[in-house]
């Protein structure tokens, strides 16, 4: 159809202006709107249920925990028996030796957690099997482990098959077989553990700064480096059990609903009867000598998105005074949610989900870490940041002292930390663990909620002090090409780690 022609368009709009013209004209009115008038709430309306949502809660003072101090008899060769009364329906029993992964000798890392492993794996009576036959009896399995300082093996059992859970550890204990097809076996997939570990970056990183800061002996990992442990032998286990698992390096440990006088008999006839001389811990070479200055040691992970950061400084040791000061340190830098390097480097800047910092201390050496895993684009600045945290914490004058509320959130937790110990007799069998492997007074737990109370704001900035951010060991496991532009442009001096310290 044809377009309309301009003709036709005008003659409509003239019909339509004489319409227009020709009506008679009609006031046009707006709509009439209701009226809104102001009035006064009623004088009865109820108060707004939800107002409590307005402000957060305040919180409460903390709830008080009463651990359990352990009854302690030494028997006439020397073993220590604790006796921790627990109303629970299983008991947790466990063999502690004061000799961990710092007393194996140099060159043969990895063999006091290699050691404790075998005892679970046949006795001069019982095959390996056998002897899983025999916990499983019992509804249970045995366990072993080390720490630096100290040596364990342990079994749960109900508390009427508590004389049959500790007939089985003292045979572990004192007749372990060492059989070398077992042996073999277990070597063979401790050390595929150890492969795989180290396919982890967070740990490598780890490694790599531990062994840096404390040299080979005192920083070799507990487990064992791969080396080490291909280079173990039988005999080198065999060795290590005679001297170590001794009565005066050792203690009996029992949590349930038991009392000291019903269990020293049993204990007296399976341990009491045990000898050996006692064994000094080899006094490991701890490196004492700080970095210089900061010190950045990179290795390099090709195509790695995010970067893990490890940095490590010296701190003082178990034995030196200010422990629990320096465990509220690290609890509010780096131990919280609202921790100081967890509020700047996740909160305000999203460079991580997450950062942790603690105060470490065994019997030989002690540090202080800031561990995080950050994304790649982000490394520069997340050092600059934990720097500057670490430096605000120790320097007042930067404008962020050290204050009581956030000493108090971490005295809390701390408490409330091992109020869940509380839980299993096997944590409370850990806590005992500790107080034998450091020489610590039966009491010490009971006492500790006290200590942490006790510990002034003021004693917590002052340990502050000791932190040393222009001396840390720096480790990134991340990937070079990208990460080493930025970390120069902030004047970071950067070298490659020894392959070594990855094995």
């Amino acid at each position: 159809m044809a377009p309309p022609s301009k003709r036709a368009f005008g003659g409509s709009l003239s019909l339509a202006l004489l319409f227009a013209a020709c009506a008679s004209p009609t006031p046009v009115h707006a709509p009439e709107l209701p009226r809104t008038e102001s009035r006064a709430a009623p004088p009865n309306t109820p108060a707004d249920p939800e107002a409590f949502r307005n402000a957060p809660p305040k919180a409460g003072a903390p709830a008080p925990v009463v651990f359990p101090a352990p009854a302690v008899k030494t028997l006439k060769n020397g073993v220590t028996l604790y006796v921790i009364p627990k109303h629970a329906a299983v008991a947790t029993l466990s063999v502690v030796v004061r000799h961990g992964g710092a007393s194996a000798p140099l060159g043969k890392s990895g063999l006091a957690a290699l050691t404790a492993r075998m005892l679970t794996e046949g006795t001069q009576k019982r095959s390996s099997l056998a002897l899983a036959e025999a916990s499983e009896a019992l509804g249970s399995t045995l366990e072993a482990d080390a720490g630096r300082d100290e040596s364990h093996v342990a079994i749960a059992t109900l508390t009427s098959d508590v004389t049959r859970g500790l007939e089985l550890l003292a045979e572990v204990v004192f007749s372990p077989a060492f059989a070398k097809q077992e042996f073999d076996r277990v070597k063979g997939e401790w050390l595929d553990g150890l492969r795989a570990e180290r396919q982890e970056p967070s740990r490598l990183a780890s490694l790599v700064a531990l062994r840096s800061l404390l040299g080979a002996a005192a920083g070799a990992p507990v487990s064992g480096s791969i080396p080490d442990v291909e280079k173990l032998s039988v005999g080198d286990l065999i060795d290590f059990h005679r001297k170590a698992y001794v009565p005066s390096n050792l203690a009996v440990i029992a949590v349930g609903d038991l009392t000291m006088a019903g269990l020293e008999p049993e204990v007296e006839r399976l341990f009491g009867q045990a000898k050996g001389p006692a064994f000094p811990a080899p006094s490991a070479s701890v490196a004492e000598d700080k970095p210089a200055k900061l010190k950045v040691l990179i290795v390099d992970r090709k195509d790695s998105v995010q970067t893990s950061i490890f940095a490590v400084q010296p701190f003082p040791k178990r034995s030196e005074p200010g422990f629990e000061a320096r465990e509220i340190l690290g609890t509010l830098l780096g131990g919280l949610f609202t921790s100081r390097l967890n509020l700047n480097l996740r909160e305000k800047h999203a460079y991580t989900y997450g950062v942790h910092g603690q105060a470490l201390a065994t019997r030989q050496w002690g540090a202080f870490f800031v561990a995080a895993d950050v994304k790649t684009e982000t490394t520069a600045d997340s050092l600059v940041e934990l720097l500057a945290e670490l430096e605000r914490a120790r320097d007042p004058k930067r404008g962020a002292p050290i204050q009581e509320p956030e000493a108090a959130r971490a005295r809390t937790d701390l408490m409330h930390a091992l109020g869940a110990r509380l839980e299993h007799t096997s944590q409370i069998a850990d806590s005992a663990r500790t107080l034998f492997s450091q020489g610590l007074a039966p009491d010490y737990y009971a006492k500790y909620p006290e200590l942490v109370l006790r510990v002034p704001t003021a004693e917590v900035a002052r340990q502050a002090t000791l932190l040393e951010p222009e001396h840390l060991l720096v480790v990134l496991v991340g990937d070079r090409a990208q990460i080493e532009p930025g970390l120069k442009q902030r004047g970071f001096e950067l070298s490659s780690a020894d392959p070594k310290l990855l094995e």
